[in-house]
């Protein structure tokens, strides 16, 4: 197992990762919401790539069966249901309907690497989960896709691949490139203080400014979710169980 991180948006060519699992990891805060979400049982994500593509993909659904979730500059998107904090996509909301999503960076990173051997979502939140299904994919290459913000580096992203690096690197056969090994320096150094380290981010700081303080300390809790998100058919989210049985 080769593991490799992409510490900003597109570092990584769409052809580079078809014999690869891709983790897109978007902390702050569409991993996190979508793994919230799932976790509260609702049926599937559905990420899509602008606010209008939402709206065209909701058209097809009856009204009871989804829910509209999206933002555009960390600020819920006029009309819709549901913004991008994790705090709004609770059980009684999202339980057993489609929750159709627009985010500024995560969404369009999974539609992006629709072509990777097999796509999950990562976080804080779920890294534990997330770190065990990896291990039954030894025999493959990892890649870690920081998602960032509008296509530039993001702490967040970094300090979260940092961790899975780590945990990657206890796998027999495991080899970290150089900038795996450097987002596991920046997490071994900042790993007592997530939450300050979140905060202190340039989004981190946005989000605070704009109401959504609780938001980025919940984003910094660590393996509280048993969930892995996974990415099937390039087009929909659910919670499964990683292994290459599931390819």
């Amino acid at each position: 197992m080769r593991v490799d991180v992409s510490l900003v948006p597109g570092e990584v060519a769409a052809k580079d990762v078809q014999n690869a699992v891709v983790v897109v990891i978007d902390v702050l805060r569409a991993s996190s919401t979508i793994t919230t979400a799932l976790a509260n049982s609702c049926e599937e994500v559905i990420p899509a790539e602008s606010i209008e593509e939402a709206i065209t993909i909701a058209s097809g659904y009856a009204r009871l069966d989804y829910v509209l979730g999206g933002e555009r500059r960390g600020l819920a998107v006029d009309g819709f249901d549901l913004g991008n904090s994790p705090y709004e996509y609770s059980e009684s909301k999202v339980a057993g309907k489609k929750v159709i999503l627009a985010t500024t960076n995560g969404t369009l990173a999974v539609k992006r690497y629709g072509g990777a051997k097999e796509i999950v979502i990562g976080c804080f939140l779920n890294a534990d989960a997330v770190l065990r299904s990896l291990a039954a994919w030894r025999d493959h290459d990892v890649i870690l896709l920081c998602a960032g913000q509008d296509e530039r580096f993001c702490i967040e992203d970094a300090l979260c691949a940092g961790l899975y690096a780590s945990g990657l690197a206890q796998t027999p056969g495991a080899a970290l490139s150089d900038s795996a090994r450097a987002a596991a320096a920046m997490h071994e150094r900042c790993k007592d203080s997530i939450e300050d380290a979140l905060m202190g981010s340039d989004h981190g700081v946005y989000l605070a400014s704009v109401g959504f303080g609780d938001d980025v300390r919940y984003c910094a809790r660590q393996s509280v979710l048993d969930v892995v998100p996974k990415v099937y058919d390039r087009r929909v989210i659910r919670k499964a169980r990683l292994g290459p049985e599931e390819s």
